[in-house]
């Protein structure tokens, strides 16, 4: 086998992409912490008229988590693919005019999946409970409704930036790895995909003190075809498959918060 195609050793290749990641996950932290707070806001706010009542989700929520979705899945499928296929210019059908659209429809394609659906739901309906389970603290403790919303309005800016920090996180880099899976394809050359984990106390495995449900740290160096999975071990025996790092497919114990990279190695 040759090298990566990017040029890099492992260690490299891993480096590069999470100091990518970390710009693209800065540039939209931002933005889902807006949307999470507006929306925490209206909730307090419609609990506040209704006299402590549990609120529902604001009308526009969902829609508004897609359109941020949306927005980061593109850059990020662009930049995670463009780093492969301008290596690989002088390999594959792709003329430069055709990236736009080449990573416009992995970016959609991306976004239709239906676990990238339930998500952003998810991430509404969580946002919501938050809310419900502050209120109904607040009630059993007796406290009057104006204390559980001062309360409650104190907690919304830090809950909102811890929740966006894991959402960015973890959204980036299941489009990052999406697009590159592709772009690499569009290559049009034999490749292999290895899997690099970064080797220090956060990588998750299941040696103590914070045991994980999957280890990474045992698949580091992992090596698939193009068109197989990987196979993350589970704790208790067996394995789960994934296409990639941060796959929308996997587990959530397998995909938030993961920082594991894809290298792609160039077949002899």
């Amino acid at each position: 086998m040759a090298g990566l195609l990017t040029g890099n050793t492992p260690a490299k290749e891993w480096l590069a992409q999470e100091r990518l990641r970390m710009r693209i996950e800065r540039r939209f932290n931002a933005r889902w912490r807006q949307e999470i707070e507006r929306a925490s806001r209206e909730m307090l706010a419609e609990a506040m008229d209704s006299q402590g009542a549990a609120p529902g989700s604001p009308v526009r929520f969902v829609a508004d988590l897609r359109e941020v979705y949306e927005a980061e899945t593109l850059v990020s499928v662009r930049a995670f693919g463009g780093r492969l296929l301008e290596p690989g210019k002088g390999w594959n059908a792709l003329e430069t005019k055709d990236f736009a659209e080449f990573f416009m429809r992995l970016a959609s394609e991306y976004v239709a999946n239906e676990a990238i659906r339930q998500r952003i739901v998810a991430v509404a309906e969580t946002t919501r409970l938050h809310i419900v389970r502050m209120l109904a603290r607040g009630q059993e403790a007796g406290e009057p409704l104006d204390t559980i919303a001062r309360s409650i309005t104190r907690s919304i800016p830090r809950i909102s930036r811890i929740r966006a920090a894991t959402i960015a996180r973890t959204e980036t880099h299941g489009a990052a790895n999406y697009g590159a899976h592709h772009a690499a394809m569009a290559t049009g050359l034999r490749i292999q995909r290895q899997w690099i984990a970064v080797q220090d106390h956060r990588t998750r495995d299941f040696r103590e003190p914070d045991i994980s449900d999957f280890s990474h740290r045992a698949i580091n160096g992992q090596t698939v075809s193009q068109d197989q999975p990987f196979q993350v071990p589970r704790l208790f025996g067996g394995s789960e498959p994934m296409m990639f790092p941060g796959d929308p497919e996997g587990s959530p114990g397998n995909v938030i918060n993961c920082r594991c990279a894809q290298g792609h190695v160039i077949e002899e």
